[in-house]
């Protein structure tokens, strides 16, 4: 019986070391590029504020995604004077063009915003049909001044606002995989 134990010890630590050996890794795993993947989205948005993935799905949480994004886009004008970004995101959307033109105008005049952000204080439940989507909104806007290039206040701010209700209308646009805003009222 002791020959049988050691001979089983034996054959044990014969086959146990075989699994301590370093071994290189197997040479046919699948390529990446066999791997499933998903094809990238054209970057859409200026280079230092793009468009968010979560915003380019046409749900739900994306249509809630989309608007907080162009909200962004319209704080950003506090920084940088830059109108393009809401002009290519919008379509016939009345309240974006004016502000879209409120901004070329300040630019073209030399002027530039002091504050005016926006803060989304409630957004409902995206109301969805089809390839449109509604949302209603609420929100803050800190007051805002239209300043000169030597930092003097002129013609075109307003005051600070609490508890503005509003909404968002947005459609799908299937070319660009993203949202377009066709409606915005804050009141």
């Amino acid at each position: 019986m002791t020959r049988r134990w050691l001979a089983f010890i034996a054959v044990g630590a014969v086959l146990l070391s075989g699994c301590s050996k370093k071994q290189e890794a197997n040479d046919t795993l699948p390529s990446p590029s066999a791997a499933e993947t998903t094809p990238e989205l054209p970057p859409l948005g200026p280079d230092d504020m793009p468009m968010p993935a979560e915003a380019r799905t046409q749900d739900a949480a994306g249509a809630e995604a989309f608007v907080r994004y162009y909200i962004a886009l319209i704080n950003r004008t506090s920084d940088v004077m830059d109108a393009a970004p809401l002009r290519d995101l919008s379509d016939g959307c009345e309240s974006c063009d004016r502000i879209i033109n409120n901004i070329e105008d300040a630019v073209a005049a030399g002027h530039h915003y002091e504050g005016g952000i926006i803060t989304i204080t409630a957004i409902g439940q995206p109301l969805m049909k089809a390839s449109m989507a509604e949302l209603a909104l609420r929100v803050d806007q800190a007051a805002v001044a239209v300043v000169d290039s030597s930092g003097q206040p002129v013609e075109g701010g307003s005051d600070a606002y609490a508890g503005l209700s509003g909404g968002a209308s947005l459609r799908w646009e299937p070319e660009m995989q993203a949202w377009k805003i066709t409606g915005l009222t804050l009141e």
